[in-house]
C-alpha cells in the first residue's frame, strides 16, 4: 500500500511497534527514492494502530513537496503517520549521566570531537526499533561530558549502504576546499547491508559540517575503496612528526591496516598487521605515562590493547595482549579528537528490559598509563568534570557501617580506601555489592565475577540500572547492568577493617 503526504511541518513521525516483524518502507520525492528503512509493525489492516513510540524524520527541506510512502505495509500503519514541528516527549526513565537515546537502538560511539566548548558524541543508531537495524549516525552534545542533549539524526542510509562507524576531526590543515573550522567525518558506507544497496561493497567515505557539527553533508564517492571483507571503522589523526594523516582500519578476522594521506582524499597502504583475538573499532594513539613520557597504544573493540612504537608508517609491537575490562559490557570505545586529556567513551551492551531504548554510553574516562610491577598498565578514571561535580554527603574513617539516605534522584559514588584489603559489602537502593579479597570475587546484584585478589581503592558509581566499578585507582575496571533503575533510597557501606569511606552525590 502507499500514501501521499504533503510536507508542511518539520518532522514526519513514524509509528514504531518495537520488536515486531520488519517491513521495508520507502520514501520518495518527485520520483526519487530518498529513504528506505526496515520498520517493525504489526498486521492490523485498518482502525486504530497501536504502537510504542514515534520515530521522527527531519523532512524540513521537503516542505512544500509531496512524499510518497509505500511498501508491504497496512493501511492502519499509513494512517498513523503524522507531521509535527516538535518531537514528542517520552517520559520513560533514563540514567542521569550515562547517555541513552530517547528511543531506539544505540551502539558504537562515532566521530567524538571537542570544538568551541562543545563535546560532540555521534553514535550508531536505529531510530526505528529497539534492535539493531537501519544503521544511522545519531548525535548528542554536552558542555561538561556529563549531561547530554540528543540532536537530529546526522546521517541516514542511502543507496550505497548503511552508515557504519567512523571518526571525526577538525579541518586544521584547511583541506578538501573546506574552511579550517569545518568538522570532517570518516565513516564506513556498508554496502549490501540493505535492500537498497544490494551488490555494493564496504568502503570509507567523508561527510563534513560547516555549522558546528549540526548538519553533516556527505561527499560524493569513497576515499578508500573496498579492500577486503567488511573493512570498516576508520579512525583518523594527524601525525605531526611524519607530517601526514594516518587512518587505522579494520579489515577482517584479526587483521588491521594503517593508511596515510596528505590531503584526506588519497590514502595509501602503510602497514597490515594482525593482533591476537582483536577485531573491529581500532584506535591508535599516544597515551601519557604518569610521571612523564608517553607510549603508543593500539586499541580494539573488546578493550584489548597493545603497546608499541609508531613512526607514522608502521606500528611495532611485542604482540602481548592487555585487557582493559573485567566484564564484557563495555565495547567499541573511542577517544575524542581535540581534548587535552585522552578521553574515551565505551558503548555498554545493555539489555534495558522494559525500556524503549537499547544501549547506554559509559561515563567518559581519562586514560593514562601507570608504571606497575608488571610493567605499564592502562588507568581509566572518570574525567575531571565528574570529580568536580561530586558532593560529599557522608564520610567515615575507621571501622563499621556508613549510612546515608538519598532523598532525591542522583548518581552516587562510593569511594572505599582500606588500610589493608579486606571484605566489604554495600547496599544502594536494594542492590547489594560485596568483595572478598582472598578469592578476588566481587558480587554486584545477581552477577559475580573474578575482579582480582587483594584490591584496594574502590570506586563504585551507580546510575539507575548501570553500575561502574573500578579498583586500584582505575587500573581495574568493570561495568554491570542491574535489574532496577532506582536512583534514590538508603545507601550503606560496611567494611570489615579500618577504612576511609566517602559517599558522593552527583547530579
Amino acid at each position: 500500500m502507499k500514501r501521499y503526504i504533503t510536507i508542511d511541518k518539520r518532522y514526519l513521525l513514524i509509528p514504531i511497534c518495537a520488536q515486531q516483524e520488519l517491513k521495508t518502507v520507502t520514501l520518495s520525492c518527485q520520483g526519487e527514492k530518498i529513504y528506505e528503512f526496515n520498520i517493525p509493525m504489526h498486521e492490523k489492516e485498518e482502525g486504530y494502530y497501536g504502537f510504542h513510540y514515534f520515530a521522527p524524520i527531519d523532512v524540513e527541506k521537503y516542505i512544500g513537496n509531496v512524499l510518497l510512502i509505500e511498501g508491504g505495509i497496512s493501511g492502519s500503519f499509513l494512517d498513523a503517520l503524522s507531521l509535527s514541528d516538535t518531537v514528542p516527549e517520552n517520559l520513560q526513565a533514563h540514567p542521569l549521566l550515562h547517555f541513552t537515546p530517547r528511543t531506539g537502538w544505540m551502539n558504537d560511539p562515532n566521530g567524538l570531537l571537542y570544538k568551541d566548548g562543545i563535546y560532540h558524541l555521534y553514535f550508531q543508531y536505529n531510530p526505528f526499533d529497539t534492535r539493531w537495524e537501519n544503521m544511522c549516525w545519531g548525535h548528542a552534545v554536552s558542555k561538561d561530558l556529563l549531561h547530554w542533549e540528543q540532536k537530529e539524526t546526522a546521517l541516514y542510509p542511502d543507496g550505497d549502504g548503511v552508515m557504519y562507524s567512523g571518526s571525526g576531526i577538525v579541518n586544521e590543515q584547511g583541506l578538501l576546499g573546506l574552511p579550517r573550522d569545518a568538522c570532517i567525518y570518516f565513516y564506513t558506507c556498508a554496502g549490501n547491508k540493505s535492500k537498497w544497496s544490494l551488490g555494493k561493497t564496504f568502503n570509507q567515505r567523508i561527510a563534513y559540517s560547516t555549522d558546528q557539527g549540526k548538519t553533516l553533508t556527505k561527499m560524493e564517492g569513497s576515499v578508500v575503496k573496498h579492500i577486503s571483507g567488511e573493512n570498516r571503522d576508520p579512525k583518523v589523526y594527524w601525525h605531526e612528526e611524519s607530517r601526514g594523516y594516518i587512518m587505522v582500519l579494520y579489515l577482517k578476522d584479526n587483521e588491521f591496516m594503517i593508511l596515510r594521506s596528505k590531503d584526506l582524499k588519497n590514502w595509501k597502504k602503510s602497514q597490515v598487521l594482525t593482533l591476537k583475538d582483536s577485531w573491529e573499532c581500532p584506535d591508535l594513539r599516544r597515551i601519557p605515562i604518569e610521571g612523564g613520557g608517553e607510549k603508543w597504544v593500539f586499541w580494539c573493540a573488546d578493550g584489548y590493547y597493545f603497546f608499541g612504537d609508531f613512526d607514522g608508517y608502521e606500528f611495532k609491537t611485542d604482540g602481548v595482549k592487555q585487557e582493559a575490562y573485567r566484564t564484557k559490557l563495555p565495547y567499541a570505545a573511542q577517544t575524542f579528537w581535540g581534548t587535552e586529556d585522552v578521553i574515551t567513551i565505551p558503548w555498554l551492551r545493555t539489555q534495558n528490559k522494559g525500556k524503549l531504548y537499547t544501549g547506554v554510553m559509559g561515563i567518559p574516562r581519562m586514560l593514562t598509563l601507570a608504571r606497575t610491577t608488571e610493567g605499564l598498565r592502562l588507568r581509566q578514571n572518570p574525567v575531571k568534570e565528574f570529580r568536580n561535580a561530586r558532593i560529599s554527603v557522608s564520610a567515615s574513617q575507621g571501622e563499621g557501617k556508613v549510612f546515608y539516605m538519598m532523598q532525591k534522584a542522583a548518581v552516587i559514588e562510593l569511594s572505599i580506601h582500606m588500610q589493608n584489603p579486606c571484605d566489604f559489602s554495600a547496599n544502594f537502593y536494594g542492590t547489594s555489592i560485596s568483595y572478598v579479597p582472598s578469592c578476588g570475587k566481587i558480587n554486584v546484584g545477581k552477577d559475580t565475577i573474578q575482579i582480582g585478589k587483594n584490591l584496594n581503592d574502590f570506586s563504585i558509581i551507580a546510575d539507575g540500572e548501570i553500575v561502574e566499578v573500578s579498583a586500584e585507582n582505575g587500573l581495574v575496571f568493570a561495568v554491570f547492568e542491574i535489574e532496577t533503575d532506582r536512583k534514590s533510597g538508603n545507601v550503606t557501606v560496611d567494611v570489615s577493617g579500618k577504612a576511609y569511606v566517602d559517599i558522593y552525590r552527583v547530579e
